[in-house]
This record gives C-alpha cells, structure tokens and sequence, in this order.
C-alpha cells in the first residue's frame, strides 16, 4: 500500500485517537494534583528529604529521557514504514509509540505523588505532577506533526526506491 490510499478522513481519526488518548493522560494529572492535596501525608521507611530526592530525581530522569526515547522508537517506526509502505500500519505504530511515551510522562506525575505522600510534602509533589502534565501538554498531537511523519516516510521510500533503480 502506498501513501496515495490513506484518507483525509483515516489521518483525521489517528489525530482524535491521538488527542483522545492524550486528554485522558492529561486527566489523569488532574487527579494527581487533587490528590496530593487531599491524601494525608504518611510516614515512610526513609527520611522525607530522601524520599523526594529519590522520587523526584527518578521522575525527572525518565521524564526529560522521554524525548530522546520518542525519537528513537519514531525513526524505528519511520524506517520500517518505508520497507513496507503502509501508512496505516504506520499510523497505528505511531500512536503505540505516543502512548509509550505517555505512560514515560505518566511516570513523572506518580512521581510527584509519592513526595506529595511520602516526601515533602504536596507543595513539592504537585510541582513535579504539574510539570509531568505540561510536558504531556507539549506533545499534544497535530495535523502538522502527523503531516510530517508521513512526509519523511514518504521522503525515506522515495529515495529507497530511487537508490533500487
């Protein structure tokens, strides 16, 4: 299959999936935040610095290592679409790879609810939770980033076809 047979209309349906899947994680941050306030504080095994040390540190890392891990995982996808020249199944691969990055940043906002719970306290915690949502918030999807996408698979078949020729 080629990119001719993919619709406006199937372009536009991984877009709301996209964005439906993001507006359900962004939801998620939402709650987090309530519930840094509204959890009572507990006692943990370790001091409340470390705690929030260790968590915000861990949530940092995995969140801020989510960009390099997107690129990584999209030129995977990107350079199998052109092999096979399926933009659905590219489309599909796509959103896959959004949600993987997804649940990265979803990682972040559990973060900062374990130093709302267990650490500092949710002064410290809901930064850490509100960060993790702005960053989902900038990967939100759009019709220029999926025109993109498809544009530089099409761009890497067409020179895999030249180059065959």
């Amino acid at each position: 299959m080629t990119g001719k047979n993919l619709t406006t209309d199937e372009i536009t349906s991984h877009l709301v999936r996209m964005r439906v899947t993001t507006g359900a994680f962004l939801a998620t941050v939402a709650v987090a935040a309530v519930l840094c306030f509204v959890l009572p504080q507990r006692e943990g095994a370790a001091s409340p610095r470390m705690v929030s040390l260790v968590a915000a540190a861990a949530a940092l890392w995995i969140g801020f290592s989510a960009n390099r891990d997107a690129e990584r995982r999209l030129d995977k996808v990107r350079r199998a679409a052109a092999v096979h020249g399926d933009e659905r199944r590219l489309l599909r691969d796509h959103w896959w790879v959004y949600a993987a990055i997804l649940v990265r940043l979803e990682v972040m906002v559990i973060g900062g609810v374990v130093v709302a719970l267990w650490g500092l306290g949710p002064t410290v915690g809901v930064w850490i939770v509100l960060l993790g949502g702005v960053m989902m918030a900038l990967s939100w999807p759009t019709m220029r980033k999926t025109q993109l996408l498809l544009g530089r698979v099409r761009a890497l078949r067409e020179g895999d076809e030249g180059e065959a020729r």
